[in-house]
Order: C-alpha cells, then structure tokens, then sequence
C-alpha cells in the first residue's frame, strides 16, 4: 500500500511540538535551525525557480554535522515530519486562491506581546543562498522589493533595511502580514515564468 498521502497530512499540533523539540534538543548540532527557520526555508524551497533535492535542503537545516541519531526509527520519523511540513506548505500554495501564513514566535515580555520574524527571515534567506544563481532574475524585478523587505526584517538594525521598513504603514498589517504578502508576491512571480503551472492571484501590493 502507497503511503503518498501520508506524506500530504498536516503536521498536528503535537507533531509540530515534537519537530521543534527535536530540532533544539542536545541531540542536534548548535547550528540546528529552529523550526521558526526551518518553515522559512521550506517556503523558499517550494516558491523556488526550481525542486532542490530533500537531501540537500535537510543537511542544510543542521548547519554544521548531522544528528546524534538515536534509532533509525527516529531518523525516519524527523524526515517524514519534515517531507510532511514541506508538502503542507506546497498544498497551501497549489490551491486556485494560495494561502500562507509564516510559522513565527511571539516574545511576552512586561505584559507586552513582541512577534519575532527574524528566525523565519533567516530560514527563507538561506533557502534562496542554497540556489543563488536560479533566484537572480528576481533582482531588478517587479518582485525584487517584496525578497528585498524580508530580508530587512532579517537585520532590521541596518540602516537601509530600517529605511524599507520605515516605508510601510499599519495598512499593510502585521510582519507576518506583510512576510505573507511577500511570499504570495514571489511565489506569483515564479509561476509567471513557468506558464504550465497555474497562476497565483496578484497579492495586494505595499508602497515601497
């Protein structure tokens, strides 16, 4: 029996738990990405100008070694969770109206609720520095400015990445939003160049 559709089940909330935990657990290298990057990176990958093989990108994900594996169940099991979140992503995007959402965190501090994208951010980066050379078309593009505000929320402290943020207004919604936006806005922009795909709907553009 094909376990394809296996492979296209949403991560539950419990799963989604045990994959973070995981990836911060001792049995990982320091540089393992959080899951906050890992979607980020899954994103890319799937928006991408073209498939990078799960291999790659999975090696990418712990930085510097490998896991200390502790069964080849276990092993599996990390990889089917991984497939899955990527394929989840992939479904989200392939619908007649594409939807997205990054997987993000929310600091409380002082009562106060802070949204942290740069983990995301960082994720998203890596996946189009993991295949450089296909994603310069989007330089000078139309989509150029939407690749351009992720990475200013990346390093927001920058002075011209403070100077793209600086631009946007309480219109454009929250970083998610806005991050949401960007995406949907890429993924179009790579679809246009690949007519036999269907093609997304235009996302609501942001002055920039």
């Amino acid at each position: 029996m094909s376990r394809q559709p296996e492979n296209y089940k949403p991560l539950s909330e419990a799963e989604l738990y045990e994959l973070a935990g995981f990836l911060e657990s001792p049995l990982v290298p320091p540089t393992t990405m959080r899951l906050s990057a890992v979607n980020g990176l899954l994103t890319s990958i799937i928006i991408g100008p073209r498939p990078i093989p799960p291999n790659v990108w999975m090696n990418y994900i712990w930085g510097q070694g490998q896991p200390r594996w502790q069964s080849q169940h276990q092993a599996e099991r990390v990889a089917s969770l991984l497939v899955r979140h990527l394929n989840t992503i992939a479904l989200l995007l392939a619908q007649e109206k594409p939807v997205f959402a990054p997987l993000t965190y929310t600091r409380h501090e002082d009562g106060k609720a802070t949204e942290i994208v740069g983990d995301w951010c960082f994720g998203f980066c890596c996946g189009v520095k993991l295949d450089n050379e296909a994603w310069k078309p989007v330089l000078g593009s139309t989509a150029d400015p939407f690749l351009a505000l992720i990475r200013a929320y990346l390093e927001p402290e920058k002075e011209i990445h403070a100077q793209i943020l600086g631009k946007l207004s309480p219109e454009n919604g929250t970083p998610a939003q806005v991050i949401a936006t960007c995406v949907l806005e890429l993924h179009r922009f790579w679809l246009a160049r690949q007519p036999k795909k269907p093609a997304a709907p235009a996302g609501s553009a942001m002055p920039l």
